[in-house]
Formats: structure tokens, sequence, C-alpha cells
């Protein structure tokens, strides 16, 4: 289909239809955005696929700052040095419709700071396809929506008559104050109804944007973004900046839709879905290499900025501002080595559950990429639970040998919760479950240090094989009496248990999306759902082990979309012991207690929240479910102005059934951004109500 079969069709559906859409009460915008939106799928899929280069060029203005500027974090994108500052680059860019992206630096030249907000930030902005649902990597609900009507209302601004064309501008105006939404306005073509222009505001994390964007008019450049500017307005605890940046886009190659194509077969692969290349960053200071390659000349200002600005080489080290390094966490990187600290007193690692009082942790990274695609993690931990006065730790070692299909083995040791043996646990299910009070036990608590080395490997897509070997040690916790006769103390439990468990597990999701970053192959998403299982063997002898038991749990699980931005979570799940010929202890890997807090983004199940922590320990089975939905807009858009820096609700409901507690539920909502998320849950037992709790949490940083 050509260009011209579009006018031809346009112009006579259109003039048939514009009397019906003006004689029947529809205002004038409402009318234009309705026409739009009628070849929005064909206009959306005209253009196939593109390469092209895009030059970036933009600088930082520091309008205030004070003595916080230079402790400001990373994730800003501010000059420590508090000064105006410059970058430009070079990006190679290839689209595959509707919405596929892969977006390679090729040369950039400036300061270093500026150098990672164009590969974290400003990419997410330049390559916008507007008649998709969303844009933005999803981040943003845009006015093409297929029922716009329920988040934005339009009005009529003017007309304006240029190059042969007349050109209608329409405001945007959201219904709902939230990040999800933009304000600003479209500028249409009269006639083909072509997005020409757009030039929208938002908000992104602790910053207003702008963006504007020209589309090439038809006959030249049809539907392909031309220039784009974006600026970030940043006014943060008496420090203002202004980031303004201008890219220009040129194009090498061009294919439009063809009916006569023949439909390609299911593809999995989706590794051009907005991939952003940045493995290495060729860092070019060339004068004459930039003079070449700009298509547009720098103004006096910017050639004031790029020659003030401090060289970025590939080998130049970042040193540690030892009050910064206390308080904000710190990334470095040189070479393929990066190294990660969330900061020794960083408010932002304090988090909160009714459980478990206040906790804080602690986060480092240690991670070295290799060429071949090859990576080594470590990534150790640790938590302090003030409350219950404990520590936990955990120190895993990921080395990741084939990365194309997931070839792993993976290393950890780690302490867990203090649990008590199966001697107690059919004491525990003579009781009536309401009645329970662990206190009035006088449990005989062990510490539980664990360690395992596993592997897994892709053997088909979508079919993971796990093996490996678990190593169990629970140390009695010296409770202490004093006997009355001698005034002696006398240590109460003296036995350790030891158990050496060989494991075999697989995961296996049918019709698995994935894409390869880089070398790396990395699960996307499936229509269908996750399975998986494990079984485990206790066996006696082995590193004077002395527990035989059988372990087996299967679980499924699927995040299932549900229209723009909102989705249905389920998680279902059982376990249980077997062949428990010695004493052995009830710590399942799917139902259990965890102790670091867990990413807003982590999938659901296998703990509760409210659900206290010897429960987990008290049966040989169990049987759990878990569901959750999310939306932007939920319940806060019932009130407004609360719902403006929310990103996301959702709302929960779990179930749980143990012999011991044969009917537990928990419901709960919870709201989060990139900044933080917080929940309440009230938690029913037999059907009766048993507690209420909150739980909180700071995403920034993670």
């Amino acid at each position: 289909m050509k260009i011209k079969n579009i006018f031809i069709l346009s112009f006579f559906f259109f003039s048939f239809n514009a009397v019906f859409c003006f004689g029947n009460g529809l205002g004038k915008a409402d009318s234009i955005i309705m026409k739009t939106l009628e070849f929005r799928d064909l206009y959306g899929k005209y253009i196939q696929e593109y390469d092209a280069q895009i030059y970036i060029k933009g600088n930082t203005q520091v309008l205030k700052k004070n003595k916080l500027f230079k402790y400001a974090p990373d994730f800003l994108y501010w000059d420590k040095k508090g000064n105006n500052s410059f970058v430009e680059s070079i990006v190679d860019v290839h689209y595959s419709a509707p919405n596929h992206f892969t977006q390679e630096i090729k040369a950039i030249n400036g300061t270093k700071l500026n150098a990672e907000d164009i590969q974290e930030r400003v990419m997410q902005f330049l390559n916008v396809n507007v008649y998709n649902p969303t844009i933005f990597n999803d981040r943003i609900l845009f006015p093409t929506v297929k029922n716009p009507f329920k988040y934005y209302r339009f009005e009529y601004v003017n007309s304006i008559d240029t190059l042969e064309k007349t050109i209608h501008e329409i405001k945007i105006i959201p219904k709902i104050q939230s990040q999800k939404l933009i304000s600003g306005s479209f500028y249409i073509i009269d006639g083909i109804w072509t997005i020409f222009q757009f030039d929208i505001e938002g908000k992104w994390e602790f910053s207003k944007f702008r963006v504007q964007t020209e589309f090439g008019l038809p006959k030249k450049n049809f539907l392909l973004p031309q220039k784009t500017a974006i600026t970030f307005h940043l006014n943060l605890l008496g420090n203002e900046t202004i980031n303004y940046y201008f890219s220009q886009f040129e194009y090498h190659s061009v294919q439009f839709y063809s009916s006569e194509k023949e439909q390609k077969s299911a593809n999995y692969d989706l590794s051009d879905y907005f991939n952003i290349r940045t493995d290495s960053v060729p860092i070019i200071k060339d004068s004459l290499f930039w003079e070449a390659n700009r298509p547009i000349p720098l103004s006096s200002y910017e050639e004031s900025l790029i020659n003030d600005s401090d060289s970025i080489g590939v080998k130049e080290q970042q040193f540690w501002n030892f009050s910064r390094a206390l308080v904000l966490p710190k990334k470095i990187k040189y070479d393929d080595t990066h190294f990660g600290y969330s900061g020794l007193l960083n408010p932002l690692k304090l988090a909160y559950s009714k459980m478990d009082g206040i906790l804080y942790w602690q986060q480092f990274k240690l991670e070295k990429y290799y060429k071949s695609g090859k990576e080594l993690k470590f990534n150790p931990n640790l938590g302090i639970l003030f409350q219950k006065k404990e520590v936990y730790f955990s120190t895993p070692v990921h080395w990741l040998f084939a990365p194309e299909k997931m070839g792993e083995v993976y290393f950890s040791f780690e302490n867990k919760n203090q649990s008590y043996s199966s001697k107690i646990i059919n004491i525990i299910n003579e009781q009536t479950p309401r009645n329970i009070d662990f206190d009035d036990f006088d449990l005989e608590y062990y510490k539980h240090y664990h360690t395992d080395l596993n592997g897994k490997y892709e053997f088909l897509n979508g079919l993971l094989l796990q093996g490996g070997v678990d190593f169990d040690w629970y140390i009695p916790v010296k409770k202490k009496n004093v006997n009355p006769a001698s005034n002696e103390i006398v240590d109460i439990f003296q036995n350790q248990y030891r158990a050496f468990t060989p494991i075999f597990g697989f995961k296996w999701t049918p019709q698995q999306y994935y894409r390869i970053n880089g070398k790396k192959k990395e699960y996307i998403g499936s229509r269908f759902p996750t399975f998986s299982g494990e079984f485990a063997r206790g066996i006696n002898g082995v590193f004077k082990s002395n527990s035989y038991y059988e372990r087996i749990e299967i679980d499924l699980q699927q995040k299932i979309s549900v229209g723009l931005m909102r989705s249905f979570h389920y998680y279902a799940g059982a376990g249980w012991f077997t062949n428990t010929e010695s004493v052995y202890f009830a710590d399942f890997k799917n139902f259990r207690k965890r102790n670091i807090p867990q990413s807003w983004d982590d999938p659901i199940g296998g703990t509760f929240h409210l659900l206290r922590g010897d429960w987990y320990n008290a049966s040989n089975s169990y049987v759990q479910a878990h569901f959750m939905y999310e939306s932007p807009f939920a319940l806060l858009r019932l009130f407004k102005g609360i719902s403006k820096d929310i990103l996301k609700e959702r709302i929960y409901a779990s179930q749980l059934y143990i012999p011991a507690l044969p009917c537990y539920t928990e419901v709960g909502y919870g709201i989060g951004n990139f900044f933080f998320n917080a929940g309440a849950f009230v938690s029913l037992k037999q059907g009766q109500y048993e507690s209420i709790g909150v739980k909180f949490e700071f995403e920034l940083g993670r």
C-alpha cells in the first residue's frame, strides 16, 4: 500500500464521517481525536522497520544550589561540582513495529555524569510510536489509547495553515492526577488525520519533563520522528537544575507496511524490544570528528561548556567522598567490573512491618562481566531486626557460564529464622488453631545456618532443569537455667542436627518470550503459567548428617494482562515431607519467612505479611494461594490530589492451609512508586478477625 492510497481512502472515509460526527453533538476537539483514532491501527503499523542515526546534544543549567547539592545521589544526574555542563552523543537506532527499539551509543563527548543521563533517562523519551497506547517504555498512558475519553478530555485551540496543509491544535487535559498521564497538545493534519507534532508535559521521578517531537509530513519521512526537544526541571530541597536535550534523526533505511508480505510464524525472540546497548561507550574527544558528524553546529554557550568540561576517559576512577559514601548508595564502574554499596547510614535502607518492627539492611554488589557474555556476581546482604535483636545475612555468588542457555552455578551461605524440630509438630496439631499461643510451648529453638551449591540449565526454550546440594546446620539456642540446688548454670539443649540434601527440580513456561541482551538470554513473559517442582532427599552420614527425609514442593504462577497497565497475578503452591525417619525441620523453600525486603516488582507468593514466623515450621505440609490485582487507577482515582504521585495500586488476597491452621486468610491494599511501597493488611483465622498491620519499604536506590 502506497502513501497516496492512504490519502485517497482517508478523504472518502472522512468526507462521509465528518457530517455524522459533528451532527451528533460531539465537540470539535473530540471529533478530530476520533478521526485520528479511526486510522490509528493502520498508521501504527505502517512503518514496519527503520534504521536511523540520532544526534543528541544537551546541557545542564544549575539555577540554585546549596550544601546539599554535593551529596545528591547519582540517580538525580547532578554534576557533583555544581557546574553547568554539556554532553553530545551519536546513537544508532533500529526499530521494528509495533514498539521494538534497539539503541546503541556509538560516540559520546562531555561529562561522565551526563553520559549516564543519556543512557538511563534521555533515550527512554526519544523513540515513540504515537499510535501505540503506551509510550516511554510502557510508563505513560498516551491519548491514542482505545478509549482516551476515560482518561483525558480535549479542547480545540486553533488551526494553523502551513505547507499547504491545515493543522489543528488540540489541548490534552488529564481527568486524573497521575504520573501515568500527560498534559499538553497534539497538532493533527487535517484530511489525513496524522499527528504532525506533540508537545507534552508530565512528571518523571523527581523531575518535571517536557517533550516536543515533530514528525515527517506526507511524501517525506511520513510518520517518522524528525527532531525532539526534551527538558527535565528538578527543584528539590532548595536546589534547582534544568536539563535540556535536543535530538535530530537521520534515516538510513525505511520499510513500509505491505499486505502482500507473508505472515511470520510465531517468534518468541523479543531481543529488540526497547533494548539499550550500553556495554561499552566509545568516548571521542576529537573536535574534527564532531565537526564532521554534527548535523547542527554548537552555540557559543555550548562551546564554552564543552571546553570547560572535565575529561571522562574510560579508565577514569571515581573517588569516594567519605561523607557521601556513609549516607548515599554508591556505584563504581571500572572497565567490566561494577561495584555498588548501599551506604552505611543510608536512611532509605529502613523498612517497617508489624511482625518484625523496624528493619535496617545493607546491600553490596561486586560484578564482573566478560565479553563472552559470562558473568560473575557476588551480592551479599545484611539485615538487622531491632525488635527481635536478630541479625540476618546472605552471601550469594552467581557464575553465569552459558549466557544464551541461562546456564548458571549458584552458591550461598546464610542464616535463616530460628526454628524448632519436628518433635513439636504433633503437639501443635493437637491444639485448637485459634487457641495456639507459641509462647506457652517453651519451644526448643535452633539457630539455622544454610548453604547450597546449585545449578540450572535451559534444555528447551522455557524449560529449565535445576539440581544441586543443600546443607543445613541446626544449633540449639543456649537457653540457660539456674539449678537451685547448686546455683550452677545448666545448658538445656545440646543436640545439633545436620541435613545433607541433594535436590532436583524444574521450571517450565510454555511459549516463553525472551530476548538476547548482549549474549545473555532473559525471559520476558508468556501467555501461559509457569510450572515448577522440586524434590529433595536428606541422606544420613554425609558430613555428619543425621536427618533422613524427603521433601516435595510444586507450584504454578502467572501474570495476566487485563488491560492497559493493569494486570492480575496468581500463585498457588503446595509442599509436604515424606519418609520422615528421623528428627527433621519443616523448613520449606517456597513457604518461608523472608527477612530481607523484597522489591515491589518481585513475584508474589511464598510469604504472608502478618503470619508469625513460628507457623512456617508448624506443619509437615502446606497449601497456599496468593492473588494480586495491580492498576495505576484503582481506588485513589476517587480522591483528587492524592493519586498524582502514585504509580501503582495493588489489592491482595492470600489463603493458607496447614493442618495446625486449616484456614488462614490475608487481604490487603498497597500503593507504590519509584520512591517507596506501602501496604495495609488484615488477617483472619478460621474466618474470624485476627489482626491488622502495615508495612513500608523504600524502593529508591535498590
